[in-house]
């Protein structure tokens, strides 16, 4: 209890009134199977539009025959949206053998030409523009090969007689030689400023045609052949650049490592561990930063001499530069763009690219991470530009098998397969579109009895040679089940293939999910989810006529209709669930119980520790009555009164004093849901007064 121990005024919050509870929600979908691209463990994926799941998935895609009927997810969701629904949870499996395309970058600085070329005597027409300078100085060997048409022209290695730091422009020497135009677009440019780093400097370069140094490795982030059509490129960039000040005593001290001190202009950006460029303007030196003090930075490596610094260019360009050297990677699949800029090699707070890269959907590093880091070892295309993901990246040889489809538990955030639905709570209608094998239905029917929160969907199984399954075929299907947490619905249905422009054969679940959630926000998890349109549906596999459907009706196939002739389209025409028990035949009273147990199971977790008496009963009670009053108006629950819908008992009647003695608090609820008028009965007769018409 508050004590109150001085004189004063004590302010306390007070409950109102019984504690509500709240309805869940009914409409959310959990979808499984084979995607293009897109994670394969960890919690389910939200996608909220068609757009969501292009960006996450890749889209519609097709695999030749051996994948028949397994890459029918992405025809699923976008019949989900088509038919209204707003929120699903995508699980994406692999077969066992594939594999995600990676590949080892190559360190160095080998580059690209920014405009064509012309490389002849005399020396004036020898003048390149290059993506990136770094590591090149007068003096440099540079070599340009193109391949065009198949055709490989090697240039003569040129020597670097100017370099325009400003625009990035080389002059090369006059070396004799036939006329050669290289384009931009088909032109590598190697260098000879491949190097040897020690204790923070650059200290030597080899020659053009040493073996080029490995880099960083990357790989696509899931398996699968859409890794091999990513494109990543790796650029040079400089996150900050000063002027070095003049340099005078105190400036730039020399003798031991900790007196490399240079002073700039300013050193806003210049970070510990950068990696920085000194351009005099005819040669370069390279050092790691040790520390930034205001705008003096201290340098690692053998000590500087003041001469070293020194400028040696002519006014206007008299002065020496200092520039950070890191990296960026961008990569793109589909219409799927990203873009890390400011990467270093170094383990830099907030620039080490191994740490920036796991926010990419597309890319990530693998493997052990280079021990050498400095800035001309950064990662480099083999073309100077673009890096190839070209070893690896597979999709396998096989769809996922059922083991594959079920998953494993690898421990919280880690499950794979159906399991990972285990982990969202919010998913309540479940379907793996196409995936029709025994062992994954029975999967399916497992999870919703065992978690008792969501109803499963299941597709009919494809019929033999490309026809439609026979009416014998889908009664064998049924009758391996006796549950009332999943409906089977009959035939597949006809939509058009943006792949190949023309129709395409695809199971039915990921549309009628879409109607159930359409359904359950526009009139409620009670109404039955029948003699609603399917959006985005050209034609049925099969038309099922009335006959064959007093056949499957009773078996609890829900059949689709074609009522095209009656100018009413095509029509989801049955509501039953794959049960025996009476009680819960169709699905929107299973899907009600489903929606009643979980929000009574939320919304009362308040009660659990209370005090177990008469007073908590009392509330438990109100609090109960008045959820299922909301629900019994919204036309859930047979009844003209209350009374009629409902009852509920939480009293001496409902427990005992050993209940009480071992903490249970037992409630008592009966309710009356409502049923589907799937039988509508005109009765007419004649009457001496004319004729009249009851519907019953």
């Amino acid at each position: 209890m508050v004590q109150y121990l001085s004189p004063g005024v004590y302010i306390q919050e007070v409950a109102a009134g019984p504690t509500p509870i709240a309805g869940v929600g009914t409409s959310t979908a959990g979808f499984i199977g084979m995607a293009r691209r897109g994670p394969t463990t960890g919690r389910p994926t939200l996608v909220t539009n068609w757009g969501d799941f292009l960006r996450a998935f890749g889209g519609h895609f097709t695999l030749g025959g051996a994948f028949a009927g397994a890459t029918h997810l992405p025809y699923a969701v976008e019949g989900f949206f088509a038919n209204e629904g707003q929120r699903v949870y995508v699980v994406r499996v692999v077969p066992d053998d594939a594999t995600a395309a990676q590949t080892t970058t190559s360190g160095g600085i080998t580059t690209r030409l920014v405009l064509d070329t012309v490389l002849a005597p005399p020396a004036a027409a020898n003048v390149i523009r290059l993506t990136s300078t770094r590591g090149l100085q007068v003096g440099s060997v540079l070599r340009l090969q193109q391949t065009r048409d198949g055709v490989t022209t090697t240039s003569a290695d040129r020597t670097i007689t100017a370099l325009d730091r400003r625009t990035g422009a080389a002059t090369l020497d006059d070396v004799v030689s036939a006329t050669d135009v290289f384009g931009a677009r088909w032109t590598v440019v190697q260098t000879n400023t491949e190097t040897v780093a020690t204790d923070g400097a650059i200290d030597t370069l080899t020659n053009i045609g040493d073996p080029v140094p490995a880099s960083v490795e990357l790989r696509a982030t899931s398996a699968g052949a859409w890794g091999r059509d990513l494109v990543v490129e790796a650029r040079h960039e400089s996150a900050a650049t000063s002027r070095l000040v003049e340099v005078t005593a105190g400036h730039l001290v020399t003798g031991a490592v900790d007196d490399n001190k240079v002073r700039l202009l300013s050193a806003a950006n210049f970070y510990a561990g950068a990696w920085v460029e000194l351009d005099r303007g005819n040669t370069k030196l390279y050092r790691e930063v040790a520390s930034v003090d205001g705008p003096v930075l201290t340098l690692l490596g053998p000590a500087l001499a003041d001469g070293d610094l020194t400028p040696q260019l002519a006014a206007p360009d008299d002065y020496t530069t200092v520039s950070t050297c890191e990296f960026s990677l961008s990569a793109t699949a589909d219409t799927v763009s990203e873009r890390f800029s400011g990467l270093t090699l170094a383990d830099v707070p907030g620039r080490y690219y191994v740490d920036r890269l796991e926010a990419s959907t597309l890319i990530e590093p693998f493997g052990t991470a280079p021990a050498a880091t400095h800035p001309l070892l950064f990662p480099a295309g083999l073309d100077g530009l673009t890096v190839p993901l070209d070893t690896n990246g597979s999709d396998g040889t096989a769809p996922p098998d059922a083991i594959a489809i079920r998953g494993d538990d690898l421990g919280p955030g880690q499950k794979t397969g159906l399991r990972a639905f285990e982990e969202v709570d919010e998913v309540a209608i479940l379907a793996a579109p196409g995936l029709t094998d025994d062992a994954v239905q029975d999967a399916l029917v497992e999870q919703c009895e065992r978690l008792a929160d969501r109803f499963a969907i299941l597709d009919p199984k494809p019929g033999a040679g490309g026809l439609a399954l026979g009416l014998p075929e889908v009664l064998d299907q049924r009758a391996r089940f006796d549950t009332s947490y999943a409906a089977l619905y009959y035939p597949r249905i006809v939509v058009l293939d943006p792949i190949g422009g023309g129709p395409v054969t695809v199971p039915p679940s990921g549309h009628l999910a879409g109607i159930y959630a359409r359904v359950d926000d526009s009139r409620g998890v009670h109404k039955a989810p029948a003699n609603e349109v399917i959006r985005g549906c050209l034609d049925l596999e099969v038309t099922v006529t009335r006959g064959e459907q007093d056949i499957l009706n009773p078996a609890m196939v829900n059949v689709i209709r074609n009522f095209r002739s009656d100018l009413r389209g095509l029509r989801v025409y049955g509501a039953r669930c794959l049960t025996s028990d009476e009680n819960f035949r169709y699905v929107n009273v299973r899907r009600l119980f489903l929606f009643l147990e979980e929000s009574l199971d939320v919304g009362l977790q308040w009660v659990v520790f209370e005090p177990n008496d008469e007073r908590l009963w009392a509330r438990v009670r109100q609090s109960v009555e008045i959820f299922l009053t909301g629900v019994w108006k919204a036309g859930a629950l047979m009844g003209v009164k209350p009374e009629e819908a409902f009852f509920v008992r939480c009293d001496r009647s409902t427990m005992g004093p050993d209940d009480l003695y071992n903490g249970r608090l037992i409630l008592d609820i009966g309710v009356a849901p409502v049923r589907p008028a799937e039988f509508v009965v005109v009765r007419i007769g004649q009457w001496l007064g004319g004729s009249s018409a009851q519907e019953l």
